[in-house]
C-alpha cells in the first residue's frame, strides 16, 4: 500500500504515546501494524515534502498558546502544558523519527492537516468525559468531524450542559423600568407628579429572571451547533433555552464578556460558560479554513487522571487537598519565586491509611519497567508526604489494551504487581496497577460498538477497583504479606 505523507499523517494511523520511523520511504510504527510506503513525486500537492512542512511546523507550536480544551478552572482538572504535541528528527520525509506523547488533536495549515487520535480509541474518550462528569449513561450523539477533535469540545460542552441543567434554568436578577398600576420597586417621582391621571406607575425593580447572560449564551451556542451530530437528542434543550430568551439575540461581543455564576447553587453552569465561549471564539477564527495554522489539542493524560480520581472517590477513598502550603517546597532561591509545588496525582486515606500513587497514561515498559524519572518522583513525594502522614502503600496506575492485557498475563496477577521499597528505613508496599481498556473486535458492528464497550468497560473499571482494593486492604507493612510479582511478560 502506498500512500502520500500528508495522508499519512491526517488519515489517524498516529496515536498518542507512541514512536514513528521512515527508513527508505517505508513508514511504520517499529514492528507493531503494518508499514506503508510512502509515495514519491515532484513538489506538487502530492509531495511528501508538503507533508514534512506541516510535520515540522507541527513540533515547533507552543501547545501553551494553542487550544488546549481543558481551560475550566475547577481544582480536579490540572494542565500538562509542558508536553509538545509530536517530536521530530531527520533529514527529508523519507527518513525521519516521530514520537507522539498524551495530546491529542490536529494541527492545519494550508488545507492540510496533521491528527493524532486515541490510542484507544473515541468511544474510550466519550466513556471517561462522560463519567468523570456523571453522565456515564450518556448515549452515543452521532458521527464525528473528520481531520480533526473538535468534535470533542463540543461533546465535553454538552455533557457539562446536561449535568448543570438538573438544577433547572440559571436565574439572575434583572433590573426592570416599567409603567405599572402598583407600585412596585422604587417610583419615579417626576413621572407621578407628570402623569397621575394616568394611573400607572413608572417603577424600576429587580427579579429573578431566566433572561439572563446565561441563559442567552447558552441558547446562542445551541443555535450555532444546530447541525452538530451531537445535538440530535438535545432539541428539548434548545427549544428550553431558546424560550427562556424569548428569542431575544446579544451581540457577540456582550455574549463573550459573560460573567460568572455567583449563585453557588448554579455552580455547575460556570464550566458551561467558559466552553460555550470557547465555541462561539471558534466561529471567530474560522478554525482550520482561513486562518494560515491553528491547532486545537486535548491533554489526554489529564482526563485520564481525572477519570481515576473519580473512580477512587465513589469507591469511598478520601483524597487529600492539592492546595496548601504543605505541598510546597523552597526553590533555592531568597527572594521572588522561592516555592515549587510538589504534588503527587493521588493522595488518598484508605481505613485510616494514607497511599501516594501516579496516574500514568503512556504505555508502560514491560521490559524495564517504570520509567527511572517517574521513580525518582514517586520516591520525592512519599519523602514529602511523609512529614506528615505514615505511608502505607504507593504506586503508579496505567491503561492497557485488552490485547495486551492477556499476552502480559495479567489475568493471573489480577492486573497488579506489587513488591516493596524502603525509604527512610521504613518499608513500603508498592503496586503497579492496570486497568484495562476494551478493543473492538471484527465480529461487532460499527453501530454496536458504542454500547458494547460502555458494557464491558465499566465491569472492567468495577474489577480494577475491586482488585485494588482487596490489595490495599492487607497488611500494608508486614514484608511477608507482600505478593512479590515478576514485570516481565509471560
Amino acid at each position: 500500500m502506498t500512500k502520500t505523507l500528508s495522508q499519512i499523517i491526517s488519515d489517524g494511523t498516529l496515536v498518542d504515546n507512541s514512536v514513528y520511523q521512515a527508513e527508505g520511504g517505508v513508514f511504520g510504527a517499529g514492528s507493531f501494524g503494518p508499514s506503508v510506503e510512502i509515495r514519491q513525486g515532484g513538489r506538487g500537492p502530492n509531495s511528501p515534502w508538503t507533508g514534512w512542512s506541516l510535520i515540522h511546523k507541527a513540533a515547533t507550536l507552543n501547545t501553551e498558546n494553542s487550544k488546549l480544551v481543558f481551560r475550566v478552572p475547577e481544582a480536579d482538572y490540572e494542565h500538562n502544558t509542558d508536553d509538545a504535541f509530536i517530536s521530530v528528527n531527520g533529514p527529508d520525509p523519507l527518513n525521519f523519527n516521530l514520537a507522539t506523547g498524551n495530546l491529542i488533536g490536529c494541527v492545519k495549515s494550508e488545507g492540510y492537516t496533521l491528527r493524532v487520535s486515541s490510542r484507544f480509541g473515541d468511544e474510550f474518550l466519550k466513556y471517561i468525559i462522560a463519567d468523570a462528569d456523571g453522565f456515564v449513561e450518556l448515549p452515543d450523539q452521532g458521527g464525528m468531524e473528520r481531520g480533526g477533535y473538535e468534535w470533542l469540545l463540543v461533546y465535553l460542552w454538552l455533557v457539562k450542559l446536561k449535568k448543570a441543567f438538573r438544577l433547572g434554568l440559571p436565574k439572575a436578577y434583572e433590573t426592570r423600568t416599567e409603567n405599572l398600576t402598583q407600585v412596585r420597586g422604587r417610583l419615579d417621582p417626576v413621572d407621578y407628579f407628570l402623569n397621575q391621571q394616568r394611573a400607572r406607575y413608572r417603577c424600576t425593580y429587580r427579579e429573578h429572571s431566566y433572561d439572563n447572560d446565561t441563559t442567552r449564551l447558552i441558547a446562542r451556542t445551541l443555535q450555532h451547533l444546530d447541525s452538530h451530530d451531537f445535538l440530535r437528542e438535545a432539541h428539548v434543550l434548545n427549544q428550553t433555552f431558546q424560550i427562556a430568551t424569548q428569542g431575544r439575540r446579544s451581540t457577540l461581543q456582550d455574549l463573550l464578556a459573560t460573567l460568572p455564576v455567583r449563585n453557588p447553587f448554579y455552580a455547575d453552569y460556570n464550566p458551561v460558560i467558559t466552553l460555550s465561549k470557547q465555541i462561539l471564539r471558534d466561529e471567530l477564527s474560522d478554525f482550520g479554513d482561513q486562518s494560515e495554522t491553528s491547532a486545537f489539542f486535548f491533554d489526554v493524560s489529564m482526563l485520564f487522571e481525572y477519570f481515576i480520581r473519580k473512580l477512587l472517590k465513589r469507591a469511598g477513598m478520601v483524597f487529600h487537598e492539592k492546595s496548601g502550603r504543605h505541598w510546597q517546597i523552597p526553590s533555592g532561591l531568597r527572594h521572588g519565586y522561592t516555592q515549587r509545588k510538589l504534588i503527587p496525582d493521588l493522595i488518598f486515606d484508605l481505613n485510616e491509611a494514607t497511599y501516594v500513587f501516579d496516574v500514568k497514561y503512556k504505555s508502560f515498559d514491560f521490559t524495564y519497567g517504570v520509567s527511572r524519572e517517574d521513580l525518582f518522583q514517586l520516591h520525592t513525594y512519599i519523602g514529602q508526604v511523609s512529614n506528615e502522614h505514615n505511608v502505607a502503600g504507593c504506586g503508579f496506575i496505567y491503561p492497557i489494551r485488552e490485547s495486551r492485557w492477556h499476552e502480559c498475563g495479567l489475568e493471573a496477577t489480577r492486573g497488579i504487581f506489587s513488591e516493596a521499597i524502603t525509604q527512610g528505613g521504613q518499608t513500603i508496599p508498592f503496586h503497579v496497577v492496570f486497568i484495562r481498556i476494551p478493543e473492538q473486535v471484527e465480529n461487532v458492528p460499527n453501530d454496536q460498538w458504542p454500547a458494547v464497550f460502555r458494557n464491558v468497560f465499566q465491569k472492567n473499571t468495577a474489577g480494577f477497583i475491586s482488585d485494588l482494593l482487596e490489595c490495599l486492604s492487607d497488611d500494608p507493612i508486614a514484608p511477608h504479606l507482600i505478593a512479590r510479582k515478576q514485570f516481565a511478560p509471560r
